[in-house]
């Protein structure tokens, strides 16, 4: 009896997974932001070294300044808290996913220029060696990643034995798309990566969390809370990031050289903001509830 008693004590006092889960969500999404700030602070710590303050023509030109450690850790980082956290919905999962799949190739495939501005300046002897030494092992790695995923879809692996819906076969579909193109233009066009890799990652990693953000406006727009508002707070992030890109566009017109900067760094901000509305909001159960409610879905 005694033993029973202890072995039931033991099992009332085990952790509730959802909690756990729900925990773990939180840290994440933390992690994520405390990235981003971090991120800011090495950035102008090292403007405050640059001779006369000046600043790079971009935050990807910081690359080549003793910032690079902490540009190419934080992209990595946030690029696996993307793909590892999953969206309230599958279509924002799928966003999710393709914006951390994104996020490694712009901190492995440096920016083209690297500008005229820092304490301490490296070039581009290099960047070819680099490019081909970190692609091959990022692909090496979303290869067994994407093997991974297969597997729990299928067979053993998968709990359950759930079907992966029609809007996780598009994700799932679109991120094999995505590496497949990535490992082909790799090998067989090597220079056009190397020239434009980054620029082309970086703006489809911005396109996917814009695109997410509109998404979270539109689904709490139709949710319980949010019903027959008009704006929440989503949507006046994605109005800001609008209005950034518009503006940023009319200066580079200009040739304002600080335009790249402007918007990279606007977009950055606005999308730690929206990281972190949405870690408050969903900060007691981890995901919101039915983003349509019941009787509006027309699937």
């Amino acid at each position: 009896m005694p033993i029973l008693r202890a072995v039931a004590g033991r099992q009332r006092s085990l952790p509730d997974p959802a909690i756990e889960a729900v925990k773990t969500w939180r840290y994440l999404r933390l992690a994520m932001i405390v990235l981003v700030v971090g991120l800011t602070a090495s950035v102008l710590y090292e403007h405050a070294q640059a001779p006369n303050g000046c600043w790079q023509g971009s935050l990807s030109a910081y690359y080549y300044t003793p910032v690079r450690s902490v540009f190419v850790g934080t992209l990595v980082a946030i690029g696996v808290g993307l793909i590892a956290l999953k969206g309230n919905t599958d279509w924002e999962d799928n966003l999710l996913n393709l914006a951390g799949a994104c996020a490694p190739v712009v901190a492995f495939v440096p920016y083209g220029r690297p500008g005229r501005c820092g304490s301490v300046l490296t070039g581009t002897a290099d960047r070819n060696a680099d490019v081909a030494n970190n692609v091959v092992a990022l692909l090496t790695a979303g290869g067994i990643a994407l093997l991974l995923a297969v597997l729990t879809l299928t067979g053993r692996w998968n709990a359950g034995g759930r079907r992966l819906p029609a809007a996780g076969l598009v994700g799932f579909g679109s991120t094999v798309a995505l590496y497949v193109v990535t490992a082909v233009t790799f090998a067989l066009a090597r220079p056009q990566f190397t020239a434009y890799g980054h620029s082309v990652a970086a703006g489809a990693m911005f396109a996917f969390i814009y695109a997410n953000v509109w998404l979270n406006a539109i689904n709490l727009h139709f949710a319980h809370v949010q019903r027959g508002r008009i704006l929440n707070r989503y949507a006046v992030i994605g109005i800001l990031m609008t209005a950034a890109a518009a503006v940023t566009a009319v200066l580079a017109l200009e040739h304002w050289p600080y335009a790249v900067l402007v918007i990279e760094t606007s977009l950055i901000v606005l999308f730690a903001a929206f990281w972190a509305l949405q870690t408050a909001e969903l900060w007691n159960q981890g995901l919101r509830g039915s983003a349509i409610p019941r009787g509006m879905d027309t699937r």
